[in-house]
């Protein structure tokens, strides 16, 4: 499933941001947290719930499916 609108694709990075989060997380560097750090202390946690509420996204949409009719 292609992202198709704005939303969708800003929700593809955040996931995408995510995943390399996550891979790192595993080796024990929070790369969110030493990237966003010097800006604000909080600012990963913010974007650590966007991360998540664009999985949640993305998860209705690909149970809903294509509903768009096909040209």
């Amino acid at each position: 499933m292609r992202p198709r609108t704005v939303l969708d694709w800003i929700a593809f990075v955040l996931l995408l941001v995510g995943a390399f989060a996550w891979a790192a997380f595993v080796t024990d560097v929070n790369v969110l947290d030493r990237a966003l750090e010097p800006i604000a202390d909080p600012l990963d946690d913010v974007v650590f719930v966007l991360i998540g509420l664009a999985g949640l996204y993305w998860i209705g949409r690909v149970a809903v499916g294509d509903r768009a009719p096909r040209r």
